[in-house]
């Protein structure tokens, strides 16, 4: 046997660089032409708040979660949602409030920058299901992402994202905007994300911002080259106090979990 050779053929295979699979889970991810990504998650959280040395409340959620997003040519796909919040809390126990959503992505790229924007349209609560008590049953809101990143080469992709959304069916528009910056390797095996996110949302009634600051996370497997199995989570880190006529409201814990897998076929 020739040694030599053989010590060649292993470096070669040690130093050698593979191809890795499409990123499914990336904040520039979008299908190809013709395909279509499937993204089921389940999603539990819990928010907690009250009157500045009273009695905090919390409230508890259970949210499934199913996208449909099919890609028209390469860097431009559309998208389609369907959600349901469990209802824990209340007299009626999962009353199916159903969140039904349409939206767009495009992406574009000059050298090692990358750019996105995405637009959506929801609706909540569009119809009357059983168990519901409030006559507010139709809610709708616009919202637009606008994201920019740098290929670092690696797998590595450090992003920013400005997002708003606004209701368009009630005469007090809240208006609930957030910037997040954060990073995102991949190895074609398993991918991480992690981010810190400022949030603040105004309405008509109420003249100051209401603030928030959250870090966000997330884990992937690739079970295989096309199915990605996640963790993801968020956690409140700091909140501003809102005056009310009652005192001061203050948020005392906001966190969230769940699992996700994503599929394209």
């Amino acid at each position: 046997m020739n040694y030599k050779t053989l010590l060649m053929a292993s470096a070669a295979v040690l130093f050698s660089t593979q191809a890795m699979a499409q990123d499914l889970t990336g904040a520039f991810s979008v299908p190809g032409k013709g395909q279509i990504l499937s993204d089921t998650s389940v999603v539990m959280g819990r928010y907690k708040d009250g009157l500045k040395g009273g009695q905090y409340d919390a409230e508890d959620s259970v949210i499934a979660r199913e996208i449909l997003e099919y890609g028209i040519t390469d860097n431009f796909s559309v998208n389609g949602t369907i959600a349901n919040e469990f209802d824990t809390e209340g007299h009626y126990n999962n009353d199916h409030n159903f969140l039904y959503g349409l939206g767009a992505k495009y992406n574009t790229r000059f050298d090692d920058v990358l750019f996105q924007v995405a637009g959506r349209y929801n609706t909540y609560n569009p119809k009357d299901f059983n168990g519901h008590t409030t006559p507010e049953r139709w809610q709708k809101s616009l919202g637009l992402d606008l994201k920019a990143g740098l290929d670092l080469g690696n797998g590595i992709t450090p992003y920013i994202v400005y997002s708003i959304d606004s209701a368009v069916d009630t005469a007090h528009r809240p208006v609930e905007q957030s910037v997040k910056a954060g990073v995102h390797k991949y190895t074609g095996k398993w991918a991480l994300d992690g981010a810190v996110r400022y949030a603040w949302s105004k309405n008509n009634k109420d003249p100051k911002n209401d603030t928030a600051t959250y870090f966000d996370a997330e884990a992937d497997y690739y079970l295989r080259d096309n199915v990605a199995l996640g963790i993801f989570g968020s956690y409140l880190i700091d909140a501003h106090d809102q005056q009310v006529a009652a005192g001061k409201l203050h948020v005392k814990e906001g966190h969230e979990i769940g699992i996700r897998v994503k599929v394209l076929f």
